[in-house]
């Protein structure tokens, strides 16, 4: 076998057989990433080094472009931080730039009736994993706690290290926390039928298609690429657009949502919400530069102070890194593992530049992330008003299913 199998039923990529040159480059990619050889976890990254350009996601934004003409559905959208920083290389600007306002512009000009920003869903999401890592400490029970907001990640637990499951954080993703909300808090508040809604989630993963197929109420996941196609098949100038807002109701996340799109970046939110949990008071200035759990390393490690707890934790990029510290493992209470290197910024599904040149762009996406979160007016999620109006609102009443049972849902 010189090359990674991709079964027809695999939901997140693709080969185009005819440009496939055998040239092993996707089993290289695999074995160095993850330690693994043709065991398909939907990752992706043989997407950003096929020399040929045989492997692609699975595309559904043919799908999505249909809908957008059907009048008997309202398609909405949800956009991860990590494209804001990327769909820009696809069009002429700088690596890096910040385009968060022209992308919502460009997504209402395509046609969507309502843009939302899922960094609310992952201050949702910190809210409640920090909370979980707090009764995991007070109980002292099932740590460290991993982190589980990368599906390939979980597809790896689960075919590698199936006693871990209980580790795993129950918490849904932020694209599972958000797609919730618009399916129940927003449709009931805007008296919206939820089965008129088609949600989309825009991400820089092609894995997060496979997600969604556990989680029924996102109902499609495009990629930065494919909005790239979609923008160019519609025919529109990207620099001509307008900028516009995200759409209110769900709105803007923190900073601590925003900088979930990099490495060490989920690491450094639920500490922020974490200390102030335990504390009642905001963390300490460090906290929001937290330099060792920064950056594209594979194994980052430090010790934070929470008062209470000395809370040892780990930041992993690349599973491969996994096996390499397996025996150390349980040294930690809380981890975080991005299968991507440098985290979501560095996905499959974002713009496809020169290999060599990888690193570079996805240092200059990372530099953005962190310097909108330094100008965010609020950092934590805890202090988000959106975040404390559905909860007192809607979460606290028991509306919605914010955790997911990861045993069930793997087995599934």
């Amino acid at each position: 076998m010189d090359r990674v199998e991709i079964k027809k039923d695999n939901l997140a990529i693709d080969r185009i057989e005819e440009r496939c040159i055998h040239c092993g480059m996707c089993l290289k990619t695999c074995s160095n990433n993850n330690n693994i050889e043709n065991d398909c976890i939907n990752c992706g990254q043989c997407i950003l080094t096929c020399p040929s350009g045989a492997i692609i996601p699975k595309y559904a934004y043919k799908k999505i472009l249909n809908y957008l003409y059907d009048t008997n559905y309202e398609v909405m959208v949800i956009t991860s931080p990590a494209v804001r920083v990327a769909i820009g290389d696809e069009f002429g600007f700088e690596p890096g730039t910040f385009l968060e306002k022209e992308m919502v512009g460009i997504l209402k000009k395509l046609g969507f009736s309502k843009v939302f920003d899922t960094t609310f869903g992952a201050d949702l999401t910190i809210m409640e994993e920090a909370q979980e890592l707090i009764k995991r400490l007070e109980a002292k029970k099932d740590l460290p706690m991993f982190t589980s907001c990368c599906p390939s990640w979980v597809q790896y637990l689960k075919k590698y290290y199936p006693n871990k499951i209980s580790n795993l954080s129950t918490c849904k993703s932020p694209i599972g926390m958000i797609g919730a909300m618009v399916k129940s808090y927003y449709a009931e508040y805007n008296e919206i039928d939820p089965h008129k809604i088609i949600l989309v989630a825009l991400t820089p993963c092609v894995s997060k298609k496979e997600e969604i197929a556990h989680n029924s109420d996102v109902d499609y996941c495009i990629t930065t690429t494919e909005l790239a196609m979609m923008i160019r098949e519609r025919g529109i100038i990207f620099k001509t657009v307008s900028p516009l807002d995200f759409d209110s109701l769900i709105g803007n996340g923190s900073g601590s949502g925003l900088i979930f799109g990099s490495s060490g970046g989920v690491t450094e939110a639920v500490l922020r919400t974490a200390y102030y949990l335990i504390n009642k008071e905001k963390a300490p200035q460090e906290f929001y530069n937290l330099v060792k759990v920064r950056g594209e390393e594979n194994f980052k490690e430090t010790i934070i102070d929470l008062k209470k707890y000395q809370l040892k934790v780990a930041v992993i990029n690349q599973l491969k890194t996994i096996k390499e510290k397996e025996k150390i493992l349980n040294d930690y209470d809380f981890i975080e593992v991005m299968t991507c290197p440098g985290g979501c910024l560095g996905g499959a599904g974002q713009p496809l530049v020169t290999i060599s040149k990888l690193n570079e762009y996805r240092e200059k996406r990372r530099k953005a992330l962190y310097e909108n979160d330094k100008n965010q007016n609020i950092k934590d999620s805890y202090e988000n008003p959106l975040v404390i109006e559905a909860y007192n609102t809607y979460i606290n009443k028991g509306k919605v299913i914010l955790h997911n049972c990861h045993k069930e849902k793997i087995n599934n």
